[in-house]
Formats: C-alpha cells, sequence, structure tokens
C-alpha cells in the first residue's frame, strides 16, 4: 500500500461568537443609572450617579455602558 491513513483532527475551533458576546444593552434618557455610558449617536461619554440625561451634544437619549478600565488614563499618552 502506498503511503497511510491520515484521520482528520476532531478538534473544531469556531470563528462564531456566542450571542451573550453580541448583545449590547441600551439605556435611555430618564433610567436610573450609575457609572460611565457612552452616546449611541455620537460617542459622547458621561458619567453618571443618578439619571441618564439626554446627550448634550447631540440631543440623542439612548446610551450604552461604556468600556471602563482603572488603567485608562495610565495608558493614555501623556
Amino acid at each position: 500500500m502506498k503511503g497511510d491513513d491520515v484521520e482528520e483532527s476532531q478538534l473544531r475551533i469556531s470563528s462564531a461568537t456566542t450571542a451573550e458576546d453580541e448583545y449590547v444593552e441600551f439605556w435611555p434618557a430618564g433610567a436610573l443609572a450609575k457609572g460611565q455610558f457612552s452616546c449611541t449617536a455620537c460617542g459622547n461619554r458621561v458619567t453618571v450617579h443618578q439619571v441618564l440625561p439626554r446627550c448634550t451634544v447631540c440631543g440623542e437619549r439612548l446610551w450604552e455602558r461604556a468600556d471602563w478600565s482603572p488603567f485608562a488614563r495610565a495608558e493614555a499618552p501623556h
């Protein structure tokens, strides 16, 4: 017999993401919230301690929670 039989690997790597990774929660103006939020229209960021306002830059009413890192200032170029 020429050659050997080669078995294909049973390991499969999926490049698809789960639905959880794709989920983005939107927060409307007027909602009780605490943290940093980013305007869905213009990207303006606000830090909120009680109620989400309308965006002061573009007037949008929808926000999403902004990515936050305690090292964000340290990583920013000076």
